[in-house]
């Protein structure tokens, strides 16, 4: 006991110090195990995967507004305001089957096809040293005059002059020359033939025609400046491309337009 009196000071900060020793050993641990919570708390967990709504119906309703249905009430399917035409057949009264169906709002286009202006160098035309001249085969597809459009030859000098075109220019030696600068005087287009290659480019179409009637009726190879005959009325053709063909009344000069099908006036 006398040992305990004399030193209970010392064994209380022992027991003090073995107390802060143990924490301070102790410590790392704690903190090690706290990282470990924290890090496990806050670890990113994976989404779930996004499932969109399902809109089908709404897509299947938005395509059918996109594409709505049209009432036919006229035409002939539907009388409505286009009611039916009649014939006297000598006092009976007979169903016109192509009433509103008459005239050139009637006709349909059944082909077009393109016409070609086509020149070409006469490389085995001998050519002279002296003055050289040289020979070209010519064709006009859409010439509006028959006799124009066969194949013709046409010479020419440097800066010649024929009904056809000038010869501006001569590429490469004179005497066998590489290609040709040609003005056409009909468009003023300046264009160039080579030696070995044709010239080619589309100036104009014809079309066939097909009229609907009792007895059907084809205009075939029609072009700009042809002329037909439809109901005991004549038309001229005005305009003919790849699509589309007017045709002008010659009695009112009122146009009508005929498009692939689809008609205008």
């Amino acid at each position: 006991m006398d040992f305990i009196k004399k030193h209970y000071e010392k064994i209380i900060l022992a027991v003090v110090l073995l107390g802060l020793a143990g924490a301070a050993a102790y410590l790392p641990f704690l903190v090690s195990s706290i990282r470990v919570e924290l890090e496990e708390s806050i670890r990113p967990t994976k989404p779930k995967e996004f499932q969109p709504k399902d809109l089908s119906d709404k897509i299947a309703l938005l395509n059918r507004a996109k594409k709505p249905k049209s009432a036919i009430v006229a035409g002939p399917d539907h009388n409505t305001f286009n009611p039916v035409g009649w014939l006297d057949n000598n006092g009976t009264l007979v169903k016109d089957r192509f009433y509103g169906r008459k005239g050139p709002n009637a006709l349909k286009i059944i082909e077009t096809n393109p016409l070609y202006l086509r020149i070409s160098f006469n490389a085995d035309k001998e050519i002279k040293e002296e003055n050289p001249r040289y020979s070209f085969a010519v064709t006009r597809e859409a010439a509006e005059k028959k006799s124009e459009r066969r194949k013709v030859t046409r010479f020419a000098r440097l800066r010649d002059k024929n009904d056809i075109f000038i010869l501006k220019e001569v590429k490469g030696n004179p005497l066998k020359p590489d290609a040709f600068v040609l003005e056409l005087l009909d468009s003023n287009q300046a264009i160039t033939v080579e030696a070995l290659q044709p010239f080619t480019e589309v100036t104009g179409y014809k079309a066939d025609l097909e009229y609907p009637a009792a007895k059907p009726r084809k205009f075939t190879s029609q072009r700009k400046g042809d002329k037909i005959s439809i109901e005991k009325r004549n038309y001229k053709v005005v305009f003919v491309s790849e699509t589309e063909v007017v045709l002008s009344d010659e009695k009112t000069s009122k146009h009508t337009t005929i498009t692939s099908g689809l008609i205008s006036n």
